[in-house]
């Protein structure tokens, strides 16, 4: 009688440990909740702002390869750069992240380091 009650005990303990350590793993992901690109070119100061994640993906690169370089000076001149910055707020649990990053780069480029540098946000936002 002792063994069963003991062995009981036992099991209780052990699925009471599993069902804790399976909510502490929810509490330790990363939800996103916004983001933001933002470009310097030529002294002008444009903010795009996203509000879910699939935004950030279809949109971001789309807003890029739309940009119009052409009326630029620097263009003619091959001297052309922006600076791209995208910022990522995510929430742990009741903790917030931000995490950002900034790249100058030519204009020419600007679709590609753009694309390289959310990917690389995004990963070290959502892992």
């Amino acid at each position: 009688m002792k063994n069963l009650l003991f062995g009981l005990i036992a099991i209780i303990s052990f699925v009471l440990n599993a069902n804790a350590q399976e909510k502490s793993d929810e509490n330790q992901r990363a939800d996103f909740k916004s983001a933001s690109l933002i470009t310097i070119y030529e002294k002008e100061i444009t903010e795009y702002k996203f509000l879910s994640l699939i935004e950030l993906n279809e949109e971001a690169d789309q807003i890029i390869q739309e940009f119009d370089f052409s009326n630029s000076q620097n263009t003619k001149q091959n001297s052309c750069e922006i600076t791209i910055e995208i910022k990522v707020e995510v929430s742990i649990g009741v903790a917030k992240a931000n995490i950002s990053g900034l790249i100058t780069t030519s204009c020419i480029e600007a679709t590609d380091a753009t694309k390289r540098l959310k990917a690389m946000l995004l990963v070290a936002a959502m892992s």
